[in-house]
């Protein structure tokens, strides 16, 4: 079995990404048997498809799981995928109007939920490259005609970007947000065996 794990570079006002750096720690290793493979994408319309759409072409994994910086106070377990971009236009012209998450939202947030690691359900994944991203792997799976398990987790800023902004959010240790995926993907696995 083989997971592809992705997330992002850093962006705008943030010098690290949390989202980047659990995917880089995960890659290469063993899950429950399943080899992860990872990728850190740029925050850049179509560069990031131009680099996973590839991986799943050539990796085939059954489980695609995206991970995003977001500005909760905890994991959000995205739903929905929509067809839109910041600007009003599709991400898919003639697209569906949205994408549900193939992954087990609900028991995924419950297993983490479990573990005492703050997790919550979100009903989508806003409109800029998370959604981008979640949108186009659900698509290209569902044009593909496979049917790999595909799902994106919002993760916390770390402690450390909060108080470089002043610490006016909430946030979340890495090695939390690094623990919450890995259950995630735990859970994920053995849906599949």
């Amino acid at each position: 079995m083989k997971v592809l794990v992705t997330g992002f570079e850093p962006w705008d006002k943030w010098d690290r990404n949390p989202s980047g750096e659990v995917a880089e720690e995960l890659d290469g290793q063993s899950v429950c048997g399943a080899q992860v493979v990872s990728a850190v994408l740029p925050v850049v319309y179509g560069e990031d498809t131009r680099i996973v759409l590839p991986l799943i072409d050539n990796h085939r994994p059954n489980v695609v799981l995206s991970l995003g910086l977001g500005g909760s106070t905890c994991l959000n377990i995205e739903r929905v995928a929509i067809n839109l971009k910041q600007d009003d236009r599709p991400i898919v012209a003639d697209g569906p109007a949205a994408y549900f998450a193939t992954i087990p939202t609900r028991r995924i947030c419950e297993a983490i939920q479990a573990a005492g690691v703050p997790a919550r359900l979100s009903y989508h994944a806003g409109t800029f490259l998370c959604n981008h991203i979640m949108y186009s792997v659900l698509h290209h799976s569902y044009l593909d005609g496979r049917d790999p398990i595909c799902g994106f987790i919002h993760v916390p800023p770390t402690p450390d970007l909060v108080g470089a902004e002043g610490g006016s959010s909430s946030s979340m240790s890495l090695q939390k947000i690094q623990e919450g995926v890995v259950l995630a993907i735990e859970n994920l696995i053995t849906q599949q065996k």
